[in-house]
């Protein structure tokens, strides 16, 4: 697929990924599993005994998630997208060179002739993570530091 610049892959070993990752179970512990890490990194700046408990528990119950995420892939190799939450080789390269990828080319049949895609944007290391709604309460003590002066 090649229209108005965009580059277009079709990848039909995709549909078995997207099977799994439209699982309302996949789905619930992804985003448990996002919001789990969230918490982690904003209160680890804690350092009462309470709160390290807190921490150590939450530590132990993302690392089981962590695993139970591999096991709705293939054992040995996971997701075609990513492998011990990173992203796979394969990944990285579709990602240079195509704009939008789908397991068929039928997929497109679930849009209006005139949608419009539009590419999404990776937000940086040092941006505030999309779960946050409260952007000020989420800065690092260190940003807010390095900031005032």
């Amino acid at each position: 697929l090649k229209r108005g610049g965009w580059h277009g892959v079709i990848i039909p070993e995709l549909r078995f990924d997207f099977r799994i990752m439209n699982m309302e179970q996949y789905f619930q512990t992804m985003n448990w599993l996002q919001t789990l890490t969230g918490l982690l990194e904003q209160m680890q700046v804690h350092r009462d005994a309470e709160s390290q408990l807190i921490l150590q528990e939450w530590k132990k119950e993302r690392k089981e998630m962590r695993e139970m995420t591999k096991s709705f892939f293939n054992a040995q190799f996971e997701s075609l997208f990513c492998t011990d939450q990173n992203p796979t080789f394969f990944l990285r390269h579709l990602s240079r060179f195509a704009h939008i990828y789908m397991a068929f080319l039928s997929s497109l049949m679930n849009y209006d002739i005139h949608h419009m895609f539009c590419p999404r944007r990776t937000p940086l290391q040092h941006e505030l993570p999309a779960w946050s709604d409260s952007p000020s309460a989420l800065k690092a003590p260190l940003l807010q530091e390095a900031q005032a002066k």
